[in-house]
């Protein structure tokens, strides 16, 4: 007795590319958990068979307190975090980076890499001609001071 299949071979299709309802899934369940399947589907039993038994096993309400009791450990809630715990170490790393830059800040100034950019002192004219001492040449002897003029006077001649 040679039966048309036609439909259970159109909803494996559609199974296989997951356009199946749930009713349409139940059936192929049903028609596969059958002990005389057509020998052209038998490789899809297996597959139907475990589903139904995965579909039927479920935890039961005493499954916590076993495992709570195998494990020797205690019901613990999921603590809550506010929202200054998560940023936190944002901040720290934030205060850090504050910390270096305006350390950075101060030894470059103090090195006198300053505003200019290019690593010369920003420093003004009067504050250089302070930095340094005037240099007061030794009083010239009556000679000395004969060849600095005569030498003065030879060049306004020229």
């Amino acid at each position: 007795m040679s039966m048309d299949y036609t439909y259970i071979e159109q909803l494996l299709e559609r199974y296989f590319a997951a356009e199946t309802t749930r009713e349409e899934e139940h059936i192929l369940r049903e028609f596969f958990a059958q002990a005389d399947v057509p020998s052209g589907l038998k490789a899809y039993a297996p597959m139907f068979r475990a589903e139904t038994r995965l579909s039927s096993a479920c935890l039961d309400e005493s499954f916590d307190e076993r495992l709570l009791a195998l494990t020797g450990g205690e019901h613990v809630l999921a603590r809550r975090i506010t929202l200054r715990q998560r940023l936190r170490p944002m901040l720290r790393v934030a205060a850090m980076v504050a910390v270096v830059a305006a350390i950075g800040s101060a030894l470059e100034h103090a090195a006198g890499n300053g505003a200019d950019g290019k690593g010369a002192p920003a420093q003004t004219a009067a504050a250089v001609d302070s930095d340094y001492e005037l240099f007061e040449p030794a009083p010239l002897n009556k000679r000395s001071a004969e060849a600095i003029a005569t030498a003065d006077t030879i060049q306004l001649l020229r």
